[in-house]
């Protein structure tokens, strides 16, 4: 059954419209599910396409124009070249719907870096074409790219999900979103909000319970709560924080308990086999905590399932954050320490956007300051810590006289689980020159973010339900 009059009308005013970005986003979405789910439609639309761009592209037109007895202001240079791109962007819609509508693909998997999937529908190896469908990344970034131009960058724990070309749906996690001027009205619905981007760059994150934070870099865009609150759009620079940082900066410790047992943390001096044997900071008067660099930071990061750490941008002070534990020796008195091995579990932290961070050094130092070991895991502040200088220029670093480095280690880009071990003879003579049995540990990490708002690190405390607590291994002469 053939186009009627009527419909072959609308669709070539809709390609007119479309050819000079006029249609709204509603106009889009309506017209990408007409061209899906309609062939005829689809081809009408496309054969439209092509007659437009043919016109923009004839050699003789041109000619008939540049020679016309017209008003040479009536006639710009720029004009022409602006029927070029216009030419150029119907060939571009033109390609992207036979592409899309030819196979049901609509976006490809540019870059899978450090990538682990969990239950995705949709294929996950680094090329593949994708149509709608579920992607589950839980580590890792994952560069997606639609055909309509729009650029995510998935950083894990994430679940995504694409609808069609200009559509799609974060379930949770985070990422950031580039979208060109061809895809303009491209949408990213999560469960309590809709974000619509008018050619910008953005951050999202989002949260199975409705929680979400959208953050803009460049350019504009438009957040439609679904609780019925009016629209707003936001600049460069601006934010809408619905619930989510305050969720991330007030965790619980029991937050994981539903979805994985309790893990329990030793209070014990455990034999860990050939010679070593380890403690965490759960045994005997251990502690975890860490601090940040803003006097609105809360008093209680001793409770949290994790310690976080950061060195932020020169234009964001207040964003640094170091890591402190401290693990009771008494069980080793009297004992030389031949070996001695650090080990942290790393802790998704959700705050913050890897895409702004680079692989990452930390640096671990010791305390030689006994007298401050008695440190409480909610006294804790930026303004009384052992072996800090509130005022120092480099607010990342403890004080390098107060302090000796044990060693460094990496965490590369996106990377968000497993574990990182420092091991040398720095750490096991640290720990033989102990006179009190408590010996305090400072972490750091040396690399900044290239952006504001790069990711927080975090490693498991002795609060954490699901991961291990910092581990001390050590082994006995």
């Amino acid at each position: 059954m053939s186009l009627k009059p009527a419909d072959q009308f609308r669709l070539i005013e809709l390609s007119e419209r479309y050819a000079d970005e006029k249609l709204s986003a509603a106009e889009v979405t309506a017209l990408e599910a007409e061209l899906r789910d309609n062939a005829e439609s689809r081809a009408f639309f496309a054969k439209a396409l092509h007659q437009r761009a043919e016109l923009c592209f004839d050699d003789s037109w041109h000619s008939a124009l540049a020679t016309a007895p017209a008003p040479a202001a009536a006639r710009p240079v720029w004009w022409r070249h602006a029927i070029t791109a216009a030419a150029a962007a119907c060939i571009t819609f033109g390609l992207f719907w036979l592409q899309s509508t030819r196979d049901g693909t609509v976006a490809t998997l540019v870059r899978a870096q450090q990538c682990q999937w969990a239950g995705s529908s949709l294929p996950t190896v680094e090329g593949a074409r994708l149509k709608p469908g579920v992607l589950d990344l839980i580590e890792g970034l994952a560069v997606l790219r639609f055909d309509s131009g729009a650029e995510l960058v998935l950083e894990a724990p994430a679940t995504v999900e694409v609808l069609d070309g200009m559509n799609c749906k974060l379930r949770r996690g985070t990422l950031v979103a580039e979208v060109p001027p061809q895809a303009k009205g491209f949408s990213i619905d999560t469960k309590d909000a809709k974000v619509i981007d008018w050619g910008t760059k953005f951050g999202l994150s989002a949260g199975e319970d409705g929680k979400y934070l959208v953050q803009v870099m460049e350019g504009l865009v438009e957040v439609d709560d679904k609780s019925g609150a009016a629209s707003k759009k936001l600049e460069k620079g601006q934010r809408v924080d619905h619930g989510w940082s305050q969720k991330q900066m007030h965790p619980s410790a029991g937050d994981d308990a539903d979805a994985e047992p309790s893990r329990w943390q030793p209070s014990i001096v455990m034999d860990a086999g050939d010679g070593w044997q380890a403690v965490t900071t759960a045994f005997g008067h251990g502690k975890d905590s860490y601090i940040m660099s803003s006097d609105k930071a809360p008093h209680d990061f001793g409770t949290h399932p994790f310690f976080r750490v950061k060195r932020s941008k020169d234009t964001k002070p207040d964003l640094n954050r170091k890591g402190y534990i401290a693990f009771d020796l008494s069980k080793f008195r009297g004992r030389a320490i031949e070996d001695a091995e650090l080990v942290l579990t790393i802790e998704p932290s959700e705050l913050g956007f890897a895409s702004f961070v680079p692989d990452s050094t930390f640096a671990v130092y010791g305390v030689l300051d006994e007298s401050t070991d008695p440190w409480e895991e909610n006294g804790l502040t930026w303004q009384q810590a052992p072996a800090h200088d509130p005022t120092q220029p480099d607010r990342h670093l403890p004080v390098a006289s107060k302090v000796k480095l044990l060693g460094k280690f990496e965490i590369a880009q996106g990377i968000n689980r497993g574990t990182r071990k420092l091991r040398g003879q720095a750490l096991a003579e640290f720990l033989s020159a102990d006179t009190n049995q408590i010996a305090t540990l400072i972490i750091c990490r040396e690399t900044s973010e290239t952006q504001e708002s790069g990711l927080v690190h975090a490693f498991a405390t002795k609060e954490n339900g699901t991961r291990s607590a910092p581990m001390l291994r050590v082994k006995l002469r």
